[in-house]
Formats: C-alpha cells, structure tokens, sequence
C-alpha cells in the first residue's frame, strides 16, 4: 500500500462530501411535491436519510481520526529513521530512494531526500577530516622517531599511547598500550620516569625537569615533561622527554655503518 497522506487525506474528504450530496439530494427531492397526504412520508423520508447520513459521516470522521494519524506516521517513518541516525551520528543510512520516490508524497520525499543528500555530504566531510587527521599524526609520529630525545605520551589513566624507538631501547620494559601507573618496572623507571608522571597527572601541574643516572646508559639524563589539556583547559594526558640520550642514537649510526660495510 502506497504511503501517500495527501491522497488518502483527498480521498476521505471525496467521501464526506459525497455523503453530504446524497444526502442534500434526497432531501431536496422529497421536497418536490404538494401533495398534503404525503408530507408524513416526506418527514421519514428526511429523518431517514438524516440518520443514514449522520451515521456514514461518522464513521468516515472516526475511520480518518484513527487511521490518518497512523498512516502519517508510516509516511514519516523513513524521516524519523534518518534522524536517529543523525543523533547517533551515523550518517549512512541505506535506504532506496527510486522506491520511496514512487510510494510517498512529493513533499515527504523532498525532505527525506534532502536529509539523506546532508548525510552524504557530511559522512564526505568526516573522511576529508579523518584523512587530514591521520595524515598530520602520520607527520608527527615520524618527526617523534627521528628525534634523538626519547619520548613518551600517556593519557590521564597512564596508558601509554605512544613510545619512540629512542626509549624502547634505553627502556625495553616500556611498552606502548600498556599502562604505566599500574604495570612494575626497574628502580631507573619507577623512581624516574613513572614517579614523574604519577605526580604530574596527580596534581594536575607541570614538574620540574629531572635529572637522574641511568646504569644501562652509564649516564645521566634530563627527563622534561608537558602537560596536554583539552581545549577547555582540561587536562587530559602527559608528554615526556628524555634528553642526553645522544651517545645511543651515536651507537645506532655505528652499528649501521658496520653492516653496510658487512
């Protein structure tokens, strides 16, 4: 069955004012005569058609109070759908346009067309930002493994969300995606880098840079750290540099000019 209110909406209203007509006419036509013997046929004859009348025109009024209410909220049914998705922002919604073109009003599908154009354009939009998105982290995160620093970024809980190569191999206990708040580590790391960030994240302020000795490194390091916030102020994770680790990326150069030479 079609879906089209406005036609369902025209046919009713075909109905009453049929009903209407019928009626007039009868009444009119009972009118037409002088006869006086008559009259009291003429009066049932009016009273008659007044009932039956009355009684088509209700049930025509009950049947469109009740049906249209529920036929409008079928048509409505795809819009109401879209909008979900929007709210829960999913912006691909699957739905045959050619189909819903020939079962709902124009207007109906005008604006569920309109909808669904907005969710093309906006899921467009969405992978232009998350191609751009991932397009600056793949920069940044190729920046942080050239640098000769070592460096790590921890979110609020600790998790370890990021970890050059420089600190892995100073540090081959820390891990990226494992949390380092809860996880046990050396003395050269709990004492250093984790108390740092512990207290950093605690008190919601930036410390002051660290220096400490590192007995695998056999040398001392400065570690510096930087606090990230939200755009509101919030802070939300911790970045941290370890400076003076010169004499490993030295060796690393080493060792590669060894097995080229190899």
């Amino acid at each position: 069955m079609k879906n089209k209110i406005v036609s369902w909406f025209r046919f009713f209203l075909i109905i009453l004012s049929m009903i209407m007509l019928i009626s007039v006419i009868v009444i009119l036509n009972s009118l037409r005569t002088d006869e006086p013997n008559l009259i009291q046929l003429f009066h049932s004859n009016i009273r008659n058609t007044i009932y039956i009348g009355s009684f088509l025109f209700f049930v025509v009024v009950v049947t469109a109070y009740f049906f249209l209410p529920v036929h409008l909220k079928r048509s409505l049914s795809d819009i109401s759908n879209v909008l979900d998705d929007f709210k829960r922002t999913v912006f691909n919604t699957e739905l045959d346009l050619a189909e819903k073109k020939d079962s709902l009003d124009n207007e109906v599908y005008d604006i569920l067309r309109q909808l669904m154009d907005a969710q093309k354009e906006i899921q467009k939009n969405n992978n232009d930002r998350k191609a751009k998105v991932f397009e600056h982290y793949s920069r940044i995160t190729v920046l942080l493994r050239l640098v000769p620093e070592g460096v790590l970024i921890a979110d609020l809980e600790g998790n370890i969300i990021f970890i050059n190569d420089v600190l892995t191999e100073a540090f081959p206990q820390l891990e990226e995606e494992t949390n380092i708040l809860e996880k046990s580590y050396p003395a050269e790391i709990e004492n250093n880098l984790k108390r740092l960030i512990q207290n950093s994240l605690q008190q919601k302020k930036r410390q002051e840079p660290l220096q400490c000795f590192i007995p695998n490194l056999k040398r001392h390091i400065t570690i510096d750290s930087a606090l990230v916030r939200k755009k509101e102020g919030e802070v939300n994770g911790i970045v941290l540099v370890v400076q003076n680790m010169e004499k490993r990326k030295t060796e690393r150069k080493q060792d590669k000019e060894s097995e080229r030479a190899e």
